[in-house]
């Protein structure tokens, strides 16, 4: 092959490493080497890891590093015949003769030589040794937004997780993670994705609605629904910490329903109460599948049912229609 002016770039930070350098363990000598290839704009990944136990031999444990874009690209067919057929079949014209299309493709694979090879030598520590030092390809501009370099460490998705959990916007933990570390290269996309896996690891196989109804039981909310065949037409929760300082403050209660605050556009019926010192808290809330009077009749009979004869709220405030400030008096 040909090389071009920028073919050869020497990895001259590891070239210029004493070749007698131990590292303390195999998670310092790995460390060290991704680091090196940061500062160079280069990815540098483990092709093989050897534990050095073969059957009753034992060796020394050895490990292989290179470039990312070293070997070639391999493409793994899954063949299945029915497929198989239907897709040619597909392809051919009128005259049985296959139609020619382009391939679209592309790969990083350049067949890099770069090669590194680290043995441990007793105990814990570990050297490092230089196969070829050289890439046959010109380095990055920036490792910004980069697949592997953007990677999240086992420290990063903790944060992410827990800050997700607070309800933090994805460009607020962006910033976050940026601040903690001043080379995280990792973009907006790749928090979406790692969200979006903690989120089905989350669910469990269950329905969004399974899941909510999994969340009410093990944080010990008081929970009511009711349904249509599979389809749970209603949800009424209470907290029971709520629940007590309505029996506290049980004289006020204001009620107010918001409109397209989920995706399935569904009423959010909201119950607050009035402490003595003119601060309101949550007593409960209802989704409703839609506005009518059984729902409100059906939603107002289960808060009723929490409270006892002596707690029955003096003022009902509410924007809602008039008979619903009387709807709790008749049930």
């Amino acid at each position: 092959m040909e090389e071009s002016e920028y073919a050869v770039v020497e990895s001259q930070i590891i070239m210029t490493e004493p070749q007698d350098k131990v590292f303390e363990s195999k998670d310092a000598l790995i460390e060290w080497v991704r680091a090196v290839g940061r500062k160079n704009n280069m990815v540098i990944i483990i092709r093989r890891s050897d534990s050095g136990n073969v059957g009753n031999k034992k060796k020394r444990p050895k490990i292989k590093f290179c470039c990312e874009r070293g070997g070639d690209y391999k493409r793994v067919l899954k063949f299945d015949a029915q497929k198989s057929y239907a897709k040619s079949q597909k392809q051919t014209d009128g005259d049985g003769q296959k139609k020619k299309r382009p391939k679209a493709s592309g790969t990083k694979k350049c067949g890099c030589p770069f090669a590194l090879r680290g043995i441990n030598t007793v105990g814990n520590e570990w050297t490092l040794e230089v196969k070829c030092g050289v890439h046959n390809h010109p380095p990055s501009q920036s490792l910004h937004g980069h697949s592997y370099a953007g990677r999240l460490s086992k420290e990063e998705h903790a944060m992410l997780v827990d800050m997700s959990t607070s309800l933090m916007r994805p460009k607020d933990i962006l910033t976050a993670l940026k601040k903690r570390d001043k080379e995280n290269v990792t973009i907006l996309k790749t928090i979406y994705n790692a969200k979006r896996v903690h989120r089905t690891k989350a669910m469990a196989g269950r329905s969004q609605m399974q899941c909510l109804l999994h969340k009410l039981r093990e944080h010990n909310y008081i929970e009511h629904h009711r349904s249509e065949g599979d389809i749970i037409t209603d949800l009424f929760w209470c907290h029971p910490y709520c629940l007590q300082i309505l029996r506290t403050f049980p004289h006020v209660l204001i009620m107010d329903c918001t409109y397209k605050t989920n995706r399935y556009c569904f009423p959010l019926f909201e119950i607050v109460g009035l402490t003595s010192t003119e601060k309101t808290f949550n007593v409960a809330f209802v989704y409703m599948s839609r506005e009518a009077e059984d729902n409100y009749t059906w939603a107002l009979s289960r808060l009723k049912t929490l409270l006892s004869d002596d707690c029955t709220p003096g003022v009902i405030v509410t924007v809602l229609h008039l008979a619903i400030m009387y709807m709790y008096v008749t049930i």
